[in-house]
């Protein structure tokens, strides 16, 4: 199910089982229960992830047109860590807290080839002095969002490349409507979570709503 579809439902369910009291409905949007229930799909993906059932199959999008640039244009040698030449790209953020699983894969279009991802500086600077593998492609990512509330990324050892693409399991998937590669594909669409979201708000609306209400005379010392 699409996310609107599942928020929807959601409504549906408390009003029409009269979970939420007719004068409380203005209180509650559609809008609202499609960022709770992305809340929700974070914290639901991250217990499949500890308990070793997260599937990236089914979870993970991919987006191929991830632009290459330059973040300063006034200085295209594109200098990033100690001084060494990269480019730069920005992607969405991620789900925290589920490792590799965040981001499966980052290379060329067509996947023929993968970079190697790094998320700690020191370890990226690192990468260049090793004696295997030192002229392998690799990216940094660092993972404190942007002005945009994005990624940054800086890609070394690589030819002047335009476009990468990246398969990952976003935090947002809603942001994928930046990238013009994404145009008709169902990126709300949340598959296998569906059932175990709708269950999942609906209990916690469930149980907000039909708190019992205290006494004004108990709530006073």
């Amino acid at each position: 199910m699409t996310l609107e579809k599942i928020a929807s439902a959601i409504l549906n369910d408390l009003w029409g089982g009269n979970v939420i009291p007719t004068s409380n409905r203005s209180l509650i949007s559609l809008e609202q229960i499609e960022d709770e229930v992305l809340a929700e799909r974070q914290l639901l993906i991250r217990e499949l992830y500890i308990n070793n059932l997260l599937s990236d199959f089914d979870l993970a999008m991919s987006i191929n047109c991830i632009e290459v640039d330059c973040k300063d244009k006034n200085k295209c040698t594109c200098r990033g860590l100690d001084g060494e030449k990269s480019q730069h790209f920005e992607i969405p953020q991620t789900v925290d807290g589920i490792g590799s699983a965040a981001i499966s894969f980052i290379g060329s279009t067509d996947r023929s080839e993968s970079f190697k991802i790094y998320y700690n500086p020191d370890t990226a600077v690192y990468q260049k002095y090793k004696k295997r593998g030192s002229e392998k492609p690799y990216v940094y990512i660092d993972k404190t969002p942007n002005e945009n509330g994005f990624y940054d990324g800086w890609i070394f050892n690589a030819p002047f490349v335009k476009y990468i693409t990246i398969v990952g399991i976003f935090k947002n998937p809603r942001d994928l409507e930046k990238y013009g590669c994404c145009n008709g594909t169902d990126f709300e669409e949340m598959g296998s979570l569906s059932a175990d979201l709708i269950k999942r708000i609906l209990a916690k609306k469930t149980n907000l709503y039909r708190q019992p209400s205290i006494p004004a005379s108990q709530t006073t010392a």
